[in-house]
């Protein structure tokens, strides 16, 4: 879903634990730039996936892949 701009949404909790699903495709050693997608967690019944993504400036190669919990 598309917020447009002048629209005050409330961010995630960030003290609260969230259940992460990672992307099936995810592999150690694969390159990531700015705005790939990692996973993704349930945020509420308004937004049902909200998306885990790299950081814009940030390239890297994945370590680990962490399972879904």
């Amino acid at each position: 879903m598309f917020v447009p701009r002048g629209v005050d949404v409330p961010s995630l909790d960030q003290d609260k634990l969230w259940d992460y699903t990672p992307l099936k495709n995810l592999k150690a050693g694969q390159l990531l730039v700015g705005g790939d997608m990692l996973g993704s967690t349930f945020e509420n019944d308004l937004f049902s996936e909200h998306r885990i993504m790299v950081s814009p400036k940030i390239t890297g190669r994945i370590v680990e892949v962490m399972p879904a919990g």
